[in-house]
């Protein structure tokens, strides 16, 4: 897409000219769940300027509609970027963030939301307290279909937990949650001119965090800050193929990184273990035995041992195809059902 084709949607005369944070929420097809987003945003209690850009990819319901309803109630807060075709959700990003204006950038997509009306300010003064600090986080709440776990970091405690000098812990496990991140605005400048900004691994926050490492401390709060919705059909809970595209991305990803930031080969060997045991997880509910043989031959080359008996028993139903077929449709059944809330 060319700049010529983006539509921006913005009253420079109502806007802050010097905004302190700067939101963005990229929306498709989320006309049930945006108008929570959008609140969540504005109503956050500051004392400094902020402005909250909208990027919708072409939604084919009525999501662009309220957002540009939003922008003309709120000129001096709203912005709107959109195009008349789909760009996609690596595209959509990168014209977000090359909008924003803030010392700060913050992320809501537009099926999540803030529940805590002081999450800019409490994150804004952790970082301006320490002058290493590239991103702060908290904790979160999930929201499943109608079941709502709150505290997820805490109810849920990992040795990954991302703070500190955080870059082997996030090689591991990711455990930033993006709607509650806070990051500061010249890293990911420097992240989107960086090799790491690949648009062929069908995420942006992991290697987006996982940058930042490499360039700082990460700060997190033991506070709930926002709200993560599970949705049917998004990349995390959708056919078992994408989730195999997926962890198999993040296995390249950790793998990049690592040539361009070694870490010792304990480390090394534990992170491409915990990433190749993911994808070879994916591999069987995808039934895909070719990705299932080469995962546990990387395994193997790690030194891990040749396969427990529940690998043999799971390769065992891929050969024979149908078990490993009526489990993949079962479990992508039950993967649905939970996210409609049924």
């Amino acid at each position: 897409m060319s700049v010529r084709d983006l539509i921006d949607v913005s009253d420079w005369s109502a806007l802050a000219s010097t905004p302190l944070v700067s939101v963005y929420m990229l929306a498709y097809r989320h006309e049930k769940f945006i108008g929570q987003a959008i609140e969540s945003v504005i109503g956050q209690q500051c004392e400094f300027p902020f402005e909250l850009i909208i990027g919708d990819d072409c939604s084919p319901d009525r999501t662009r509609q309220i957002a540009l309803d939003y922008q003309k109630r709120l000129p001096g807060l709203v912005r709107v970027l959109y195009s008349d075709s789909n760009v996609g959700a690596h595209a959509n990003a990168a014209r977000c963030r090359a909008a924003c204006r803030g010392r700060y950038i913050a992320f809501c997509e537009g099926d999540d939301y803030w529940h805590h009306p002081l999450k800019l300010r409490i994150q804004v003064e952790a970082m301006a307290e320490e002058d290493d600090v590239v991103l702060c986080h908290t904790d979160y709440d999930r929201l499943v279909g109608r079941r709502l776990k709150r505290n997820c970091h805490r109810s849920s405690p990992t040795p990954y937990l991302a703070q500190g000098h955080a870059y082997d812990r996030l090689l591991h496990h990711w455990t930033v949650m993006t709607a509650t991140a806070l990051y500061r605005a010249d890293v990911l400048r420097e992240f989107d001119a960086s090799p790491f900004n690949n648009p062929q691994w069908p995420f942006g926050d992991y290697n987006k965090a996982l940058f930042a490492a490499t360039r700082g401390r990460i700060r997190y709060l033991p506070v709930s800050t926002a709200t993560w919705r599970k949705v049917a059909g998004s990349a995390t809970n959708s056919d078992p193929s994408r989730m195999l595209t997926m962890r198999l991305a993040g296995l390249a990803c950790r793998e990049a990184f690592m040539r361009a930031y070694p870490v010792d080969e304990s480390t090394r060997r534990d992170c491409l273990g915990f990433a190749n045991r993911g994808v070879l997880n994916a591999a069987f509910h995808a039934c895909d035995l070719q990705a299932f043989d080469a995962a546990r031959a990387r395994l193997v080359a790690l030194g891990a041992s040749p396969g427990s008996p529940s690998d043999a028993l799971r390769r065992t139903a891929l050969v024979w195809g149908w078990p490993a077929r009526l489990y993949g449709r079962f479990r992508s059944l039950m993967l649905r059902l939970t996210a409609d809330g049924l």
